[in-house]
C-alpha cells in the first residue's frame, strides 16, 4: 500500500508541476503559445529537482522535441541558450543537482503544498 501511494503521490506532483510550467504560456524559447510542454532541465530522475520550479521551462512541443535544435535534439545548444538567458537558474541548478534527497510520504506531502502555494500565487498575478 505504501508504494502505491508514494506513486500517486508522485504523480500528483509531476500534473502540478508540470500545470504550473505551462502556466508561462508560451515557448521560453520561440514565443508560441500553443501545444505547450514543460521541461525539466535537470532530468525528472533528479528527485532533489523534480519538483523544483527553477528546472523547468515552457517550450512549445517544436522546441522542447520535434525541429533539429530542440532540446531534446540538441542538448548542448540549449545548454548554452539556458545558460545565457537564465544565468542564475543555471547556476542553482549547477549546486544543487548533486545532492540526495530521501523523501517521506509526508516530506512529498510538504512539496505538493508548496507547490499548490506557488500556483495560487502566479495564479493572483493574472
Amino acid at each position: 500500500m505504501k508504494k502505491k501511494s508514494i506513486k500517486i503521490i508522485k504523480a500528483k506532483l509531476d500534473k502540478l508541476w508540470s500545470e504550473i510550467i505551462r502556466s508561462k504560456g508560451y515557448c521560453e524559447i520561440c514565443g508560441k503559445t500553443t501545444n505547450l510542454n514543460a521541461h525539466h532541465i535537470i532530468s525528472r530522475n533528479n528527485k532533489v529537482l523534480r519538483w523544483d520550479l527553477q528546472n523547468g521551462i515552457c517550450l512549445c512541443v517544436s522546441c522542447h522535441k520535434f525541429s533539429t535544435h530542440s532540446v531534446h535534439n540538441d542538448p548542448l545548444g540549449f545548454m548554452e541558450w539556458f545558460r545565457k538567458n537564465y544565468h542564475k537558474n543555471y547556476w542553482y541548478l549547477r549546486r544543487r543537482k548533486n545532492k540526495n534527497a530521501f523523501y517521506t510520504i509526508s516530506d512529498y506531502e510538504e512539496i505538493y503544498q508548496n507547490l499548490l502555494k506557488a500556483r495560487d500565487e502566479i495564479q493572483k498575478q493574472y
